[in-house]
C-alpha cells in the first residue's frame, strides 16, 4: 500500500488531535484538554512563530503525525506519535527524518526533545537517529520522569 509524508493542513486537525489523545490514554504524552477547534486555530490559523506539523498518510488513513517549533537556531520536536498498528514500519522514523530536514532547511544547529523516560520504544528511536540524553527531569506535572534529548545537526 503507498504512503507519504506530507505537511499536515487544517483538514488534518481532527486526526491529530484524536492521535494527541491516544497518546495521553497510553501515557507517553500529557493530558490533552484543547478542542479540535482550538488545536487548529493553534496549528494553522494563527500558528506560534516557527511551528510545522507533518503528517504520514498510508492510503486514505492518517497514521501518524509530528509536530515542531523552530526558535532561536534550536527546532523542537514538540510531538511524534504513529497509532499502534502501523508502528516498526519505518513510520516515525521518515517522520523524524522529514521534521530533521525542515530544521536544517531552517539553519537551526541543534533539535531538542522530550520523552517520558518509561517510553522506550521512542527513546530506542531518538537513540537510532542519534540523539543523546541531554538532561532528565525527576517528577514532572504528572510524576512521571522525562528525558531531555538532543543532536547537533549538520552545519551547511
Amino acid at each position: 500500500m503507498s504512503w507519504m509524508i506530507r505537511r499536515a493542513t487544517p483538514k488534518d486537525a481532527l486526526f491529530i488531535v484524536d492521535m494527541i489523545r491516544a497518546a495521553a490514554d497510553e501515557g507517553v504524552f500529557h493530558p490533552y484538554t484543547r478542542s479540535v477547534d482550538e488545536f487548529r486555530a493553534y496549528a494553522f490559523e494563527a500558528p506560534a512563530e516557527g511551528y510545522n506539523a507533518f503528517v504520514c498518510q498510508v492510503g486514505g488513513e492518517i497514521v501518524g503525525y509530528t509536530d515542531s517549533r523552530v526558535k532561536m537556531g534550536v527546532g523542537r520536536i514538540l510531538g511524534l506519535y504513529v497509532k499502534p498498528a502501523h508502528r516498526r514500519k519505518g513510520f516515525g522514523k521518515n517522520l523524524m527524518e522529514k521534521t530533521l530536514d525542515e530544521f536544517e532547511n531552517k539553519e537551526c544547529h541543534k533539535a531538542r526533545l522530550e520523552v517520558f523516560a518509561n517510553n522506550h520504544g521512542a527513546i530506542d528511536l531518538y537513540t537510532c537517529l542519534d540523539f543523546v540524553q541531554e538532561g532528565y527531569l525527576r517528577e514532572n506535572e504528572e510524576k512521571k520522569d522525562t528525558v531531555i534529548m538532543s543532536k547537533f545537526l549538520r552545519k551547511g
